[in-house]
């Protein structure tokens, strides 16, 4: 039996995941957590084969839970599943030792398919993410962005959506000063000047989604 645990804060998807995955009589879902830190905390207290985890949660993302969670067990097979495709995501991920990566566009079969094929010790895409990172050559954004380390690229992701340094720093649970020299990383890195420079970045690389304006957000 393989031993599953989902890491999503849509209660609502993660019952419709754990619905597909126990229709596999091979497979178990016998964990999940609303967040990366609650993941992390059941990692220590219960015998797991597959993580699957989205990219986007309250606190650290998923991309910090990975580094985290492989740093606790290496041999721990990551999958992440989210609406966030970009390359440099995608790249990110798998550069920090997941095993697999679904957008969450894709057929649902691809959930099942990457838990056998990461069991396995293969690197598992879905099928609209394989053909485009074969395909597509790099940019400037991108080799830039691949620049960036997983907390750099955190930060960076929150000071898109308009976080505070000081929200930063909570929410990573890490220093103000440690949150000002990643800021500072990521603009020499990056070759941003302005706030205005760094959310159009992280808006034309899929890093962050664009908000209705108010007048039309009722329509």
């Amino acid at each position: 039996m393989i031993k599953i645990m989902l890491v999503d804060d849509h209660a609502i998807v993660r019952e419709g995941y754990v619905r597909l995955i126990n229709s596999n009589e091979e497979l178990e879902v016998v964990a999940q957590a609303n967040s990366g830190q609650e993941a992390y905390e059941l990692l220590k207290k219960i015998d797991l084969d597959i993580v699957i985890t989205d990219f986007s949660m309250p606190g650290i993302s998923g991309l910090r839970f990975i580094e985290n969670a492989l740093t606790r067990k290496p041999d721990l097979k990551i999958i992440m599943c989210s609406m966030h495709d970009s390359m440099h995501i995608i790249n990110l991920a798998i550069k920090l030792g997941a095993k697999g990566f679904v957008s969450k566009s894709a057929d649902p079969q691809n959930i099942l398919d990457a838990i056998l094929a990461v069991k396995e010790n293969s690197v598992f895409l879905s099928d609209n993410l394989q053909s485009l990172r074969n395909d597509e050559p790099k940019n400037l954004d991108q080799l830039q962005l691949e620049k960036l380390t997983a907390s750099e690229f955190e930060t960076f992701k929150m000071l898109a959506k308009g976080l505070s340094i000081a929200e930063i720093a909570q929410e990573m649970n890490l220093s103000e000063k440690t949150i000002n020299n990643y800021q500072t990383q990521i603009r020499i890195k990056l070759q941003l000047q302005t706030p205005a420079q760094l959310v159009h970045f992280a808006l034309r690389n899929g890093i962050i989604m664009p908000t209705l304006p108010v007048e039309h957000s009722m329509i």
